[in-house]
């Protein structure tokens, strides 16, 4: 009766001890598969910041005082002339826009859309994926402009205030292969946000 009952102890603990090691396993393959996701995204931020940041604060660069630099301004959209080649010979014309859900709709993440970028004539190039990328346009007396700023008020933007998030195209909370429903969001993705951050160009009429 003593060895049914020592057997059947070592039973229980044993199974016990296996759940917890099991257990144990699967927190630290998540916090792992957390931690990638994080690297990850952080590195496909700093790759889109950097790319906007240094385009928008040289914006206007070689385009005369008398001639607008910004010819479009949206939430989502903004065109404007710079001189890339620094030649002083002719002005380009930049595009940064945000594209559809459905250019990615082959990731598990329902919300990335490819952020664009566009040089004169030429096709658009990708620039990264983003979850958010938005645009606020500021007057040098502080005043927000309403979207899309009307062609009268473009001279009058002295700030652009840019919001970017990236999350990761791929849940981490899931099983390989396992189909998450449009619009569900209830796994996890790692997200990084480069928000209000406000940027002045350096050749904007001041």
């Amino acid at each position: 009766m003593a060895t049914m009952m020592d057997l059947m102890l070592s039973i229980v603990l044993g199974g016990t001890l296996m759940v917890i090691v099991l257990n144990a396993n699967e927190i630290a393959a998540e916090n792992q598969s957390v931690y990638n996701g994080d690297m990850l995204v952080q590195e496909m931020l700093t790759s889109v910041a950097q790319v906007v940041e240094g385009e928008i604060r040289n914006m206007g660069f070689g385009v005369p005082e008398n001639k607008a630099s910004i010819l479009y301004a949206d939430t989502s959209r903004m065109i404007f002339l710079t001189d890339l080649s620094r030649s002083g010979v002719s002005l380009d014309t930049i595009q940064y826009l945000l594209g559809d859900t459905l250019d990615l709709s082959y990731t598990q993440n329902e919300l990335d859309r490819l952020l664009y970028r566009r040089v004169n004539s030429q096709p658009a190039t990708q620039i990264g994926a983003v979850t958010i990328f938005h645009l606020s346009y500021i007057t040098k007396a502080g005043e927000v402009l309403t979207t899309p700023v009307t062609p009268g008020r473009l001279t009058e933007i002295h700030v652009v205030e840019v919001t970017i998030e990236v999350q990761n195209p791929y849940a981490m909370t899931r099983k390989p292969g396992e189909t998450i429903g449009i619009g569900e969001r209830s796994a996890l993705y790692s997200s990084s946000i480069w928000q209000q951050t406000r940027l002045a160009s350096q050749n904007s009429r001041r």
